[in-house]
């Protein structure tokens, strides 16, 4: 695929990329925890995990977790990481996301992080459609996207122009959300919203002049600011 996000892609810019780009991941990050999302008892499932950062930082307090993608070179890197650091509850998987049925696996937390916009919107209803039937009757599913009823348009352009990420518009990034269209795939597929709201508005650019300072904003803007560059939803099953 042209432009396509090379296997350790999003773990070197948690860690070493430009001081805005690593705030960027870190707040993914900072949410769950913020929402907490995973507990010692949860399976949990990482759809569309590229590099794994969610799955290596949280991989130690849930019972177990599964990375799935469709980029081999990001589970062949993943996979490495796992035995570097003997991961023992996890494992990575290249499979289409229409496939994760083949697993054969409940799961009670399902993460999509960024990843409904590089699907069709046929194809991110459908999986949402799939993922419920694999899903624990009390599970929670957390998608983020981003926000194109915020600054991320023009985001996404200087990113682009930069060459600081795989090139975004139109090529990886091939639907748009905002939270009309969102909330509405999620009722199309049956689901209740249990909670919501955005991150990345301005914390990632404090993070040029101090990173505790922008770890500190990223929490409040969690809950308190509707207009953040990533929208985030946390759904659950409609129990009839």
């Amino acid at each position: 695929m042209k432009d396509r996000i090379p296997g350790n892609y999003q773990y070197h810019a948690l860690r070493k990329g430009h001081p805005i780009q690593r705030q960027w991941h870190r707040n993914k990050l900072n949410l769950l925890r913020h929402l907490r999302f995973l507990n010692e008892d949860d399976v949990v499932l990482d759809a569309g995990c590229g590099s794994g950062n969610i799955l290596l930082e949280f991989a130690k307090e849930v019972r177990y977790i599964v990375g799935v993608d469709t980029n081999e070179e990001c589970i062949t890197f993943l996979r490495q990481k796992i035995r570097d650091q003997h991961i023992q509850n996890a494992f990575a998987r290249k499979l289409d996301l229409l496939e994760i049925r083949s697993l054969n696996l409940s799961f009670s937390k399902i993460i999509m992080s960024e990843v409904i916009e590089h699907l069709n919107e046929e194809y991110s209803a459908k999986l949402l459609t799939e993922l419920g039937e694999m899903i624990t009757r009390d599970g929670e599913i957390l998608i983020t996207t981003p926000n194109y009823r915020s600054f991320w348009s023009s985001i996404e352009i200087l990113l682009d122009s930069s060459k600081l990420a795989p090139k975004l518009k139109d090529v990886q990034h091939v639907a748009k959300y905002d939270w009309r269209k969102l909330l509405e795939i999620a009722e199309q597929s049956q689901y209740q919203v249990i909670d919501k709201g955005t991150l990345n508005w301005i914390s990632p650019f404090i993070s040029l002049i101090t990173p505790n300072l922008a770890d500190k904003i990223s929490y409040f803007e969690f809950s308190r600011v509707p207009f953040g560059n990533l929208l985030y939803v946390v759904l659950g099953r409609k129990i009839p």
